[in-house]
């Protein structure tokens, strides 16, 4: 079951990475287009602001949890990688364990605005009038995403653990 669920979760870790990739270069092309419009026809776009920012928070949120997945995530190395492998591992597990914790209370909470803005049927203000739900679900479809990355840290973790500290049962 769990394996399982790790396979999913990696595909949309992997997939959403991806897409946000491409989200990043979409968002250099409308920011291009903008900066020509705007200052060689003078001719600005109503819309390249707005959907830069959306794409923005969704290309951050959307990979949050394949750059951890792939520990490329920010890392306070200096004294981690000093340690012996037992206590690195504990250390790791305790703040992963912490890390699904703050993830899973920004992942209920993103939960709660989006049914307040979905019930409210509220839209962003500007001429696009886009359904704020929608940039709103970056929100919580990354911190969930993120919230599952960590415990599945804080499992492999716990295995490199019982199985006797090294390296053996941890997962990159």
């Amino acid at each position: 079951m769990i394996g399982q669920l790790r396979a999913v979760v990696e595909r949309c870790n992997l997939t959403l990475g991806m897409v946000s990739g491409l989200g990043i270069l979409v968002m250099g092309l409308i920011l291009t287009y903008e900066v020509v419009c705007r200052y060689l026809f003078s001719a600005p776009t109503i819309w390249a602001q707005e959907t830069s920012i959306y794409l923005y928070m969704w290309t951050m949120l959307a990979a949050a949890s394949y750059t951890l997945q792939t520990r490329k995530h920010v890392h306070v190395d200096l004294v981690v990688d000093r340690l012996p492998v037992r206590p690195r591992l504990m250390l790791e597990a305790a703040t992963s364990a912490v890390g699904a914790v703050f993830c899973g209370v920004v992942a209920v909470q993103a939960y709660e605005m989006i049914a307040a803005t979905v019930r409210f049927d509220k839209v962003s203000a500007t001429p696009l009038r886009v359904p704020l739900w929608i940039p709103q679900s970056a929100l919580l479809m990354g911190f969930v995403l993120l919230t599952l990355q960590f415990a599945f840290l804080v499992l492999d973790r716990t295995v490199a653990l019982k199985a006797g500290g090294g390296e053996r049962g941890a997962r990159a």
